[in-house]
């Protein structure tokens, strides 16, 4: 769960961040960076006097208005405004910068401009949104009826119970979490920063710490994928921290908002998009799934997210957020199953697809021998592993174009 501090004392983006965003909102942090770069300008001094006669004021260009705030001299290019900026805060807050982050606007910006789209996004050239293929196979899997979930065997009283929890934190986890898992061997954690995981914004961004993650032994995975020894890039991809038993490859995820006025549930969401974006970016175009709930509302949204070739030329591919399903789990009763039910058929849908991908992935690894350095073994064995998953059920599947770190084209990107 991700406590959300008072925006006035948020530390703020580094100055990289604001500089490359294609187009910057109008958030307090925005300000805030305006105000800062206006600070660390030079303050030049005022000029003494200025004559009072018209004729020799505008003989002189006017007064010189250099010494005001946010006032560049007017032999300054515009052009030079944002390097200048940038040198003076990276003397000067260096040792202060930090890649902090509420998930505001500015970071859902930082998100598309590195071609990771949130479910509702629009493109400005009029085409369609990419959805999966079989997005419909994958909604109706989610409604399959599990024992433990009916409404007989999963009383009244357990609704209260949840409504009940809904509103606590217990060691910075919220407290339903627990109810939603249920019992379960799926390996999972939860509350870890993703140190190990190269970031997908070129470090601007925060890393990502999702409440609860699922993923596989890292034992089940060739040491020749796996070891950074061996393959050093692929395993910033898929080892999301260094801390031993941790859960490796992870392709679910729930983020969740405490019930807290000053969260809002578009938080939760902008997490969930940067944890699957994660996700895709290492089993490229496979089944990612991250869900999002937002205790003060009892929201639960579960989204898909696959990648696809980026429309320019060499460009890392693209991900897209896909909406599944929402549930009101403080509704009622039935709702509540509805929406549990849901969101366990999720991970052991996701379970499933990251246990075939690793076995495809295995069965290839031993082969893999005289390599060249334009041809790593990841993308020798997804090219691979993948296509003998994929083929058969989806005519689209491409030939292989380099994405990202890995390189596996899928189309429209079915998962």
């Amino acid at each position: 769960m991700k406590f959300i501090r008072l925006l006035g004392y948020a530390s703020n983006f580094p100055p990289e961040f604001w500089d490359n965003l294609s187009k910057v909102p109008l958030t307090r942090r925005a300000l805030r960076e305006l105000d800062r770069r206006n600070r660390t300008r030079p303050v030049l001094a005022a000029a003494e006097t200025f004559p009072t006669d018209l004729t020799q004021f505008a003989r002189r260009r006017g007064p010189d208005l250099r010494h005001l705030r946010a006032v560049s001299h007017l032999s300054a290019a515009s052009s030079n405004r944002r390097t200048k900026s940038t040198k003076a805060t990276q003397v000067a807050n260096t040792s202060r910068a930090r890649r902090t982050s509420v998930y505001d606007d500015a970071f859902e910006q930082c998100m598309i401009d590195h071609g990771i789209y949130p479910h509702d996004y629009e493109h400005a050239d009029g085409r369609p949104k990419p959805v999966p293929h079989n997005v419909d196979q994958v909604r109706s899997e989610l409604k399959a009826r599990r024992a433990l979930l009916s409404l007989s065997r999963f009383p009244e009283l357990a609704f209260d119970d949840f409504t009940s929890k809904n509103k606590q934190v217990s060691g910075g986890t919220l407290g339903v979490i627990p109810i939603m898992v249920g019992s379960s061997d799926i390996l999972s954690n939860g509350g870890l920063s993703f140190t190990n995981i190269d970031s997908i914004t070129g470090g601007t961004t925060v890393n990502a710490k999702p409440d609860l993650f699922d993923g596989a032994r890292a034992e089940h995975i060739n040491l020749k994928i796996r070891d950074p020894d061996e393959e050093g890039d692929i395993a910033t991809l898929i080892i999301p921290t260094k801390h031993a038993g941790v859960p490796v490859l992870p392709n679910f995820f729930l983020e969740g908002d405490a019930y807290d006025a000053k969260a809002t549930p578009a938080v939760a969401v902008r997490q969930a998009l940067h944890d699957g974006a994660i996700g895709a970016r290492a089993m490229h175009a496979y089944r990612i799934m991250a869900a999002a709930y937002h205790a003060g509302t009892g929201w639960l949204s579960l989204y898909a997210h696959h990648t696809t070739p980026s429309a320019a030329p060499g460009a890392n591919p693209e991900s897209h957020m896909t909406r599944l399903r929402n549930f009101a789990l403080a509704d009622s009763h039935e709702a509540l199953v509805q929406g549990l039910t849901a969101f366990r058929n999720a991970r052991d849908l996701a379970q499933r697809h990251r246990d075939r991908f690793i076995q495809a992935a295995n069965a290839r690894a031993p082969r893999l021998k005289n390599r060249t350095p334009a041809m790593s073994p990841i993308r020798d064995l997804l090219l691979a592993g993948i296509a003998q998953l994929e083929a058969p059920r989806n005519t689209r599947l491409e030939s292989a174009s380099t994405l990202s770190l890995i390189t596996v084209c899928h189309g429209a990107g079915r998962w």
